[in-house]
C-alpha cells in the first residue's frame, strides 16, 4: 500500500504549489508545441508561414480592440467583493459574442479582401476565448493551464494529421487557431459551471465598467502592438516578402520559449494579487525568474541552430539571427510582465498605460528606422529596444513606489538563501518518500 500511494503523494505535493504546477505544465506544453511546430513549419513553408503571421497579428489587434477590455476590471471588482461578480461579467461577454457574430457575418459579405473576411469571421471567437481565458486564470490558475495543455495536444494531433493527409493550405493553419479558441471557451464555461444567458446582461454594470474597460483595452492594445506591430509593419507597410516574414515569425516563436518562466509567474500572480498586494511575493518572483530565465536563454542560444534544423529544416536557418537578437529582451520584458499584474489588480491603469505606451512608441519609431535598413533583423532589434524601455520603466516605478531596494530584485539575502535551500531539501525528502 505504501509503494502504491507514494507516487500519488509525490504528485500531490508537487502540484500543490501553483508556481511549480504552472511551470511543469508549460514545460510539458513546450515539448508538445515543439512537435507541433516541426510539422507545422514543414507543412506551411516560409511563405505561407509569413502570411499566417501577418493575418494572425492583424486578428489579434482587431480582437483586442473589439472586446473593449471589459475583462480586465474583473480582479479589481473581485477584490471589492462585488455581488454576483462572475455572472455579471460572463453575461456581458456572451452578449458581446452574439453581437460580434452578427456584425462579423455582415461585414464578411461586403468585404472583397480574403484576409479581412477571415479576420471578421474569427475575431468574435477570439474575443470570447481571450475573455474566458483571463477569467479562469483569476479563478483557477491550475485549470487554466489544463486548458492550455489540452489545446496544445489537440492542435498537435490536427497538425500531424494535416501534414500527412493534406496539401499546403493556409486555411488549415487558421483552423488551428479556431480549434484552440473553442477548446478554451468550452472548458472554461464547464469549469466555472456557468452557461450565462446573454439577454440577462446587466447593461448598467457594463456602463459602469466601460470606462475602466476602454482604458484597459487601450492598454492591452498597446501590449499587443508591442508584440505584433513588427509583423504588421513588415507585411502591410514595408511589404517585406512573405518568406522573410516567415523567417521572422519562426525566430519570434523560438525566442518566445524564453517567456516560459515569466509567464508562469505572471499567471500565478494574477491570482495572488487579486486578493492582496503580495509585494514580497512579487519581488521574490522577479528574483527567481531572473536566474531561471537566464538558463532558458542560454539553452536557446546554444541549441538554436540545431533546433531550427530539426523543427523546420535547413530552409529556415535565416531565422536564427532573429532568435539571437530577440532573446536579449526577455529579462527586461519579464519585469514588465510580473510588475504589471500588481498594477492592474490595484487599479493603477493609467500608470500602467503610460509606461507601456512609451514602450510602444519606441517600438514603432525603431521599426520605421530599422526595417528598411535591416529587414527582419531590424524588426527584432526594434522589439528588443522597446522591451528594454518597458522593463526599465516598470522596474524603476516598482522600486520607488513600494520602497524595494534594486538589489532585492537581483540578489538573494542570506535569509532567503537559507529558505530556498530549505525548500530544496524539503522537496528532495518528499521525492524520496522520507518525512
Amino acid at each position: 500500500m505504501k509503494l502504491t500511494s507514494l507516487p500519488g503523494r509525490v504528485i500531490r505535493r508537487i502540484t500543490g504549489n501553483d508556481y511549480v504546477f504552472t511551470i511543469l505544465t508549460k514545460i510539458l506544453a513546450v515539448v508538445i508545441g515543439l512537435i507541433a511546430s516541426s510539422f507545422s513549419n514543414r507543412f506551411l513553408g516560409p511563405e505561407l508561414k509569413g502570411q499566417l503571421s501577418r493575418i494572425s497579428s492583424l486578428l489579434s489587434v482587431v480582437a483586442v480592440t473589439a472586446n473593449f477590455g471589459l475583462y480586465q476590471p474583473y480582479p479589481f471588482y473581485k477584490r471589492r467583493k462585488e455581488p454576483d461578480v462572475l455572472n455579471k461579467f460572463l453575461r456581458i461577454f456572451c452578449l458581446q459574442f452574439l453581437a460580434y457574430m452578427v456584425l462579423g457575418g455582415v461585414a464578411a459579405v461586403f468585404l472583397h479582401s480574403r484576409e479581412l473576411t477571415i479576420v471578421c469571421l474569427l475575431a468574435p471567437i477570439q474575443v470570447l476565448a481571450n475573455q474566458l481565458s483571463f477569467m479562469i486564470m483569476v479563478e483557477d490558475v491550475k485549470f487554466k493551464n489544463i486548458i492550455f495543455f489540452t489545446a496544445r495536444i489537440t492542435n498537435t494531433l490536427i497538425t500531424i494529421l494535416a501534414f500527412y493527409t493534406m496539401d499546403r493550405n493556409l486555411m488549415i493553419a487558421l483552423g488551428l487557431i479556431v480549434v484552440g479558441d473553442l477548446i478554451t471557451i468550452v472548458m472554461a464555461l464547464i469549469r466555472m459551471k456557468r452557461f450565462p444567458n446573454p439577454f440577462r446582461a446587466d447593461l448598467r454594470f457594463a456602463a459602469r465598467i466601460l470606462p475602466f474597460g476602454i482604458v484597459s483595452m487601450i492598454t492591452t492594445l498597446m501590449l499587443t502592438l508591442n508584440y505584433r506591430v513588427d509583423s504588421i509593419m513588415m507585411g502591410y507597410l514595408f511589404h517585406v516578402p512573405d518568406q522573410e516574414v516567415g523567417f521572422y515569425a519562426l525566430g519570434v516563436s523560438l525566442s518566445e520559449y524564453g517567456w516560459l518562466i515569466p509567464d508562469a509567474f505572471r499567471e500565478v500572480l494574477f491570482s495572488r494579487t487579486a486578493n492582496d498586494d503580495a509585494i514580497d511575493e512579487v519581488t521574490m518572483s522577479m528574483k527567481v525568474n531572473l536566474y531561471l530565465t537566464l538558463v532558458i536563454i542560454l539553452v536557446i542560444l546554444l541549441l538554436g541552430r540545431p533546433v531550427i534544423w530539426l523543427l523546420a529544416g535547413p530552409e529556415y536557418m535565416p531565422a536564427y539571427p532573429v532568435t539571437v537578437i530577440l532573446v536579449l529582451g526577455i529579462i527586461p520584458m519579464s519585469w514588465f510582465k510580473i510588475i504589471g499584474t500588481l498594477l492592474l489588480a490595484q487599479g493603477r491603469k493609467m500608470i500602467y498605460l503610460g509606461m507601456l505606451s512609451a514602450s510602444v512608441a519606441v517600438n514603432i519609431l525603431c521599426n520605421v528606422i530599422a526595417i528598411p535598413l535591416w529587414g527582419k533583423e531590424g524588426a527584432a532589434l526594434a522589439s528588443v529596444v522597446s522591451y528594454l524601455a518597458a522593463g526599465v520603466l516598470f522596474l524603476r516605478y516598482y522600486c520607488r513606489q513600494y520602497s524595494v531596494p534594486l538589489r532585492s530584485v537581483f540578489l538573494f539575502s542570506a535569509q532567503e538563501k537559507q529558505q530556498v535551500m530549505g525548500k530544496i531539501r524539503s522537496i528532495r525528502k518528499r521525492l524520496s518518500g522520507r518525512k
